[in-house]
């Protein structure tokens, strides 16, 4: 894998909490008014928290408030957001696409919880020993308890999908990978992608990364940087650790813009490479003259692309197969008319 640009390191900061401190989310931004869903904003304890709490924002179908559905489980999508804050998602045109894909029939009848990191400012790198707690046990143990707890959401794994962007994106394909029997898919975009092997952060970067980690983040990836330890938390790493089998079942989709101004298109482009080389069975979707993230006036139709697959295949049907029939369809049609 070529080195990593140390611009991309310094700007994203993904392993940084001391970026994490800086500035601050755009905080109780009003969702807009939607057609199908309601919205909500939960706290609950965690013990994984440094202040023991955490909290959530929830998009909730309006179906799941009446009677007739007291019995029913609906699936549901976990959102990460990235450095810019929880309130991005629908601020930034997340919540509207939703609904229109809802509106359309483009995916089923379901919840989507966007998670808020704990310490006010909703920025994490979503490691275990951050300054604002170990923030992966957080979510897969105690968020997920309280909202299959609290809601009438499916608990079985085939009816979970965990999305994300950025270094949410980074953080929603580590957790599929690390827990692969916690969800059905990972839908990412622009994910902040890092080499397997720390090496391969070139130059100086390494001495960057090791001035930003902070209390238990040395024991996650060592100090200097262990690249066994490392591997285990990289997406990249951890797709050269799994074997097919271990991940079978989980359903993957990522895209990147090839204008990310962060530089993590060929990251990503890497990251697909090495799911092929491996056997891993995936959807990488290379977006032309997209941008990174929320800035990508792209954004919102990645978005289609994204939820629309998450949908697919929390409603049981084979994602990856579903979208190659409609393309395979699309071009005979096009065929046609020429």
């Amino acid at each position: 894998m070529p080195r990593l640009p140390l611009i991309a390191l310094a700007a994203l900061s993904l392993i940084s909490t001391a970026e994490a401190q800086r500035g601050g989310a755009r905080r109780n931004a009003e969702p807009p008014e939607l057609k199908h869903f309601n919205y909500e904003t939960w706290e609950f304890d965690s013990k994984h928290a440094a202040r023991g709490q955490a909290s959530y924002s929830i998009y909730l179908p309006k179906e799941h408030d009446f009677a007739k559905n007291k019995d029913r489980k609906f699936p549901w999508i976990l959102w990460l957001p990235g450095f810019g804050g929880p309130d991005d998602f629908q601020g930034r045109g997340g919540a509207t696409t939703l609904d229109l894909l809802r509106d359309e029939s483009k995916i089923p009848e379901l919840a989507l919880v966007v998670f808020r990191a704990p310490g006010g400012r909703g920025r994490t790198t979503y490691m275990n020993g951050e300054a604002i707690g170990n923030i992966e046990d957080l979510i897969v143990k105690d968020l997920l308890n309280h909202v299959e707890g609290k809601f009438r959401v499916s608990s079985k794994r085939e009816h979970r999908a965990v999305m994300g962007v950025s270094a949410g994106g980074f953080g929603a394909l580590k957790i599929a990978l690390r827990h692969p029997g916690l969800f059905g898919a990972v839908a990412v975009h622009s994910a902040a992608i890092m080499p397997a092997d720390p090496a391969d952060l070139a130059g100086s970067a390494e001495n960057t990364v090791m001035r930003y980690l902070r209390g238990g983040l040395r024991e996650q990836l060592g100090d200097p940087i262990d690249p066994k330890k490392w591997a285990q938390q990289m997406p990249m790493g951890l797709v050269a650790l799994k074997k097919p089998a271990d991940l079978h079942g989980l359903q993957i989709y990522f895209d990147a813009g090839t204008d990310d101004h962060y530089g993590f298109f060929e990251p990503n482009q890497d990251l697909a490479a090495a799911m092929k080389k491996n056997g891993h069975k995936h959807y990488f979707r290379p977006v032309e003259e997209g941008g990174h993230a929320w800035s990508s006036s792209k954004m919102r139709d990645n978005l289609k692309h994204s939820m629309g697959f998450a949908g697919l295949a929390i409603s049981g049907k084979d994602a990856i197969a579903e979208i190659e029939k409609a393309a395979a369809l699309k071009q005979a049609k096009a065929r046609k008319q020429n």
